[in-house]
């Protein structure tokens, strides 16, 4: 029996031009937690290295670190008009539906918080 991710959700190419996405393979309804995605935390110099190694995929996380979302975290693309959104614990990133999400609807988090600009790429 198989209760994880990859029975709720699915990675695909994003039909917005941003390479992969998250996608779901149910209704997410309102406040339902769609992933829990451990952290893997690094500083100084490990950072710098991940950095490089999984650049446009890792995570500024608290001052000082970077930080790879494992599961499919690292690979939710961006919108300034999210459906989903994160909270931030110690060493998960946990993604959450701010909308009710339809089966095969791509799933989209906000990178920059609140935040309405500073994003590194161009926007389609």
């Amino acid at each position: 029996m198989s209760d994880g991710i990859s029975t709720r959700l699915r990675v695909a190419e994003s039909p917005t031009g941003a390479g992969r996405g998250v996608f779901a393979r149910h209704r997410i309804d309102v406040g339902e937690e769609i992933e829990r995605c451990p952290m893997l935390i690094v500083d100084g110099e490990r950072a710098e290295a991940l950095t490089l190694g999984a650049d446009g995929y890792v995570f500024g996380w608290g001052t000082d670190s970077t930080a790879l979302a494992l599961g499919y975290g690292s690979l939710y693309n961006h919108s300034y008009r999210p459906n989903a959104e994160t909270l931030e614990t110690p060493d998960e990133l946990v993604i959450t539906a701010l909308h009710r999400i339809e089966p095969g609807e791509e799933i989209f988090i906000n990178y920059m918080g609140t935040a309405q600009d500073g994003v590194w790429f161009d926007l389609l």
